[in-house]
């Protein structure tokens, strides 16, 4: 039962704005170091999924 309770407990650290900045939730309670991580991860997702798209609409242009 505390599986669910840790669910339930899930607060969002990082987020993108939408103009693509990345923005960290100062009042998280995680540690400074695990909170930079996911920032930094988050940073690399979008620069990932935009590569993707950009090769994406390359490719139909052929």
């Amino acid at each position: 039962m505390d599986a669910a309770v840790k669910l339930d407990t899930h607060e969002e650290v990082v987020s993108i704005d939408t103009d693509g900045n990345v923005v960290v939730n100062k009042e998280s309670h995680m540690s400074p170091k695990l909170v930079a991580r996911r920032a930094i991860e988050a940073h690399l997702e979008r620069k990932r999924l935009e590569k993707d798209l950009d090769n994406y609409y390359d490719f139909d242009d052929l």
